[in-house]
């Protein structure tokens, strides 16, 4: 039974800039931006339902056929030492994860973006943790999936993969597992569903359960089929909304790359 995830607001924003505590399978604490806070004492207060999306008073998805375009901020870049390369690697292989889950085509434009890379020069700690990266939800704006050295510098590979895949199930419009936190902090001014398998362990939840499982990539294949074909026009009466991304509503420059 498809379940889903809400939030009760004047306006909508794709944008998130608050944060989330998780913890790394090494038992460091790593900072995903793109919601709410939320302390390791609060987690098992509810059960770990595969994913919560939603946010503002609807269910923001992107439309059929979307491809999103993308550049980097090359003085970000510069000042962060990294390079287009090796941030492109784990993008890739983030991508080839949810493989034919994915619900968008992503090509880089410098000319007319729908977000850019931003790469972090300074940590962001705090006694919480520290911030590995923040991304968005669906929405016609222009936005920032930005990426701190943590990252990098205290991860493996396998684990900048893994980072890189939570943060596109945001951009899929997927919020963390435990996001009814945020309902109940509200004092019932914002309301929560779930979408999805129960499992107890997700992409999109933190520590040594978050992985990315089969159940992911079905339930987010379900999810956008439904979606797209109107038989899931809502849930629990929180609208889904299909957004096309800025660069849909713009004259594009030829395309002289192949969309991934």
């Amino acid at each position: 039974m498809p379940r889903n995830t809400r939030q009760v607001k004047d306006n909508y924003d794709e944008s998130e800039d608050t944060h989330h505590l998780g913890q790394q399978r090494n038992g460091k604490n790593r900072l995903c931006l793109t919601g709410k806070r939320a302390s390791e004492e609060d987690l098992p207060k509810f059960d770990p339902l595969a994913h919560r999306l939603g946010t503002y008073g609807l269910i923001p998805l992107w439309d059929k056929g979307v491809v999103l375009q993308y550049r980097f901020d090359e003085r970000s870049l510069r000042r962060s030492g990294r390079t287009k390369q090796e941030i492109l690697k784990v993008f890739h292989k983030a991508i080839s994860q949810w493989g034919d889950a994915v619900p968008v085509m992503f090509i880089e434009n410098r000319a007319l973006w729908d977000f850019e890379f931003v790469v972090r020069e300074h940590k962001d700690c705090d006694q919480s943790g520290c911030v590995l990266a923040s991304a968005f939800f669906p929405g016609g704006g222009q936005q920032k999936l930005t990426i701190y050295p943590t990252m990098f510098d205290d991860q493996s590979e396998d684990d900048q993969v893994e980072t890189m895949a939570h943060e596109l199930g945001h951009v899929f419009g997927l919020r963390h597992w435990f996001a009814k936190l945020e309902d109940e902090e509200s004092g019932g001014t914002w309301r929560s569903e779930a979408f999805g398998s129960e499992h107890p362990f997700t992409i999109m939840n933190y520590g040594k359960d978050c992985r990315l499982t089969k159940t992911d990539k079905k339930d987010l294949k379900l999810l956008y089929a439904m979606a797209w074909s109107r038989e899931l026009t809502d849930i629990n009466g929180t609208p889904i909304v299909l957004f096309k991304p800025f660069s849909a509503h713009a004259s594009s420059p030829n395309r002289k790359n192949k969309p991934c």
